[in-house]
């Protein structure tokens, strides 16, 4: 082996502009206030004088930081050590990853380098060894060949050397070495032979049946999300929880910072001009209008540049403007497939495709497949993806007495709130009377939409909030299966059903309520037939 290799010199800049970061809300209340106040306090000079030291400091160290941080390709493991003081050192051994992925984190975008990130199945959330700082080239030379490793499986020896070593914590990947700032090209395929010579720990036999594997081959392009799709698709999400997030998030933080005296006139004048029920509707329409905006800047922040490819046996998720994320999985992995179509979408005839996957990430975001594509494509897309999944329509239904039970709740609601208005603003208010056959109608909506299907060891469940939730999952990936129901329910002949899921790092649920008891008892006796099967199998 070429031995220890280091991050790209970056590293130092990186880790001070991660300080500079941690800076960020302090010069924001500081410039608020000079604002506010028309004057520049003596006092800020020395904590602006000592937040530069901090940061130069920080560079300092980190110089020394970036040398004692190296990794290092084995024959059959990757070893990873830093630390100043307290010396870590961390290694993985090939056969243990379960994928490698590249991120682009905003400060890494702004560099101009790329995080490589390990992982090994029951590894930390955040990725077993994570290499922040890696020139693009690098980074793409040392995932295609940690991914080639990984799926030779254990080689020769490798047992042995884990019980040696079995007191260091383990850690990441193998290749051929490259001396800092060399260029690299792809690996040749007689290089992994040559790492497999008995001169490196290995036998002939391993060196021939090295030899003989293949390389692996080119990322291949499923599918892609060109501008003019991203931009219609961006027009067509509207996401009313996130927007109002985002909003209430400036609130707080304008509450913080601005001055009492900016806040009170602020509020002053909002009584004034703000009154009555055409204001409420102004309002209205323009937070609609707002949310409307917002949610297609963020999705064209978080999905600019989506694509979709197959690399060897597993797929890669690749999206995101300022953050740039990649999510690598193998799709026999993937516990359900989910369809959510917008009421707009659903009649422009488009959906959104995500998966929930088995992951030791911590992160609770699920991977969209595809963000925004034709309904009528979505078989196709499923065949060359996880051709396991296989969407059918819906066979059971809610009865027609499980309608009252769908309409109650928002219907008290919407009635309270047409009262109120109407007492405070006895003429204007009663066109909030209008609220009531729409939440009617929304409701009714979304029982004739609910349903479930059983079709071989397949399980779709179908339900509607603001947008239709069309789920599908394998007997084989349901943990628990339960069906109960209120007293009013179970006097109805109606159960409510739920699906456990594995998937993510702390599982996934579908559900569905107000199904007929029949049809309820014929999914559980389908789960539990198959379970008692696969055991009885098992026993044998």
């Amino acid at each position: 082996m070429n031995g220890p290799k280091r991050m790209s010199p970056l590293y130092i800049v990186f880790s001070m502009l991660k300080m500079v970061r941690t800076f960020i809300p302090l010069i924001i209340l500081f410039g608020v206030q000079i604002i506010a106040k028309g004057e520049f306090p003596p006092t800020i000079y020395w904590i602006l004088g000592g937040a530069l030291f901090l940061i130069l400091l920080s560079g300092a160290a980190e110089i020394v930081g970036w040398r004692r941080f190296t990794y290092e390709e084995e024959s059959d493991r990757i070893t990873i050590r830093r630390g100043l003081i307290q010396r870590k050192e961390k290694i993985i051994y090939y056969s243990r990853i379960h994928s490698v992925s590249q991120e682009q984190p905003l400060i890494q975008r702004l560099l101009g380098v790329v995080q490589i990130k390990i992982e090994t199945p029951g590894g930390s959330g955040e990725g077993d060894a994570v290499l922040p700082v890696l020139a693009s080239r690098e980074a793409e030379r040392l995932q295609r060949l940690l991914n080639e490793r990984s799926a030779r499986g254990p080689e020769v020896g490798e047992t042995g050397a884990a019980q040696q070593l079995s007191t260091v914590p383990s850690e990441y990947s193998a290749g051929e070495k490259l001396q800092s700032g060399e260029s690299v090209g792809p690996a040749e395929p007689h290089a992994s032979a040559k790492q497999a010579l008995p001169a490196e720990g290995g036998t002939a036999a391993q060196a021939s049946a090295a030899a003989e594997r293949p390389p692996i081959r080119e990322p291949e392009l499923l599918y892609r999300l060109g501008p003019g799709r991203l931009l219609l698709a961006a027009l067509t999400e509207l996401n009313f929880g996130l927007a109002a997030a985002f909003v209430a998030g400036i609130f707080s933080f304008a509450d913080d910072l601005l001055p009492d005296a900016w806040m009170n006139r602020l509020v002053t004048n909002a009584q004034v001009y703000l009154t009555g029920i055409k204001a409420l509707l102004l309002i209205g329409a323009v937070a609609l209008l707002a949310a409307w905006l917002l949610s297609l800047v963020l999705f064209i922040i978080k999905f600019a540049g989506f694509s979709l490819y197959r690399e060897g046996e597993r797929l890669s998720i690749r999206y995101g403007l300022l953050e740039r994320k990649q999510f690598l999985f193998n799709p026999a992995r993937v516990q359900a497939v989910t369809i959510r179509e917008g009421w707009l979408r659903q009649a422009l005839g488009y959906a959104h495709v995500e998966v929930n996957v088995v992951s030791s990430s911590s992160e609770k975001e699920t991977p969209a497949l595809h963000p925004f594509i034709p309904r009528s494509e979505i078989p196709n897309l499923l065949e060359h993806t996880i051709p396991q999944f296989v969407f059918t329509g819906v066979e059971f239904r809610p009865p027609r007495r499980a309608l009252f039970a769908y309409v109650r709740v928002s219907l008290i609601l919407t009635i309270i709130l047409a009262a109120v208005l109407i007492y405070f603003f006895p003429q204007t208010g009663l066109w909030s009377l209008l609220l009531i056959p729409i939440t009617v109608g929304l409701d009714y909506w979304s029982f004739r939409t609910s349903g479930a299907a059983l079709e071989n060891d397949r399980l779709t469940i179908v339900n509607r909030g603001i947008a239709k939730q069309t789920h599908c999952t394998l007997k084989r990936h349901i943990v628990a299966l339960q069906a109960g129901g209120s007293r009013w329910q179970r006097e109805g002949e109606m159960l409510n059903l739920r699906a456990h899921l594995m998937g993510g790092s702390g599982g996934s649920l579908i559900r569905i309520s107000r199904l007929q008891k029949s049809d309820v008892e014929r999914i559980y006796e389908w789960y539990r037939r198959e379970r008692k099967d696969e055991d009885t199998a098992k026993l044998k």
